[in-house]
């Protein structure tokens, strides 16, 4: 008969130890998943980040497409400070093309080329969006697993 009661707090403790065991191996997935959806969010700013500077300078060169060479302007160059300067072409853009090197366009190319850049950051956007609601969706299963355990059998020890 001892052997029997004995043989069951066995089983029991193993399974105890299953639970133990299952429960740090989920906190340890659950920890990776929010490191991994913390850096997608980050990388994600950071394309938001590089569409909306594509915006500003779409506009901006559509902007000058309707001044003349002479005009003046005020251009910000850093710490909330800007410069006068003075247009001296209307016809002619540079932009960086890629690898440090740079081209200099008319302003309808330049804008045809920087709304292709553009198109191509949305795509990364939505590709990182969809990883991101992946990681969390998997997270959160993990966290209901997790709940799961820990309210059958109290706080792991």
């Amino acid at each position: 008969m001892e052997e029997r009661v004995s043989e069951g707090r066995d089983k029991e403790e193993e399974k105890e130890r299953e639970r133990e065991s299952e429960v740090q191996s989920l906190v340890l997935r659950l920890r990776q998943y929010q490191a991994q959806a913390e850096t997608t969010s980050q990388e994600l700013a950071m394309v938001q980040q590089a569409i909306a500077e594509h915006d500003k300078a779409i506009e901006t060169i559509k902007y000058l497409k309707g001044l003349k060479p002479g005009d003046e302007l005020i251009v910000p160059i850093g710490a909330s400070s800007s410069i006068y300067v003075t247009l001296s072409t209307t016809d002619r853009i540079i932009v960086r093309i890629g690898g440090g090197v740079s081209a200099e366009k008319d302003p309808d190319s330049s804008i045809q080329f920087l709304e292709e850049k553009k198109r191509g950051l949305e795509d990364s956007q939505r590709q990182m969006a969809a990883v991101l609601q992946r990681i969390e969706q998997e997270a959160q299963k993990l966290q209901a697993r997790l709940q799961e355990l820990v309210s059958k059998t109290g706080a792991p020890k």
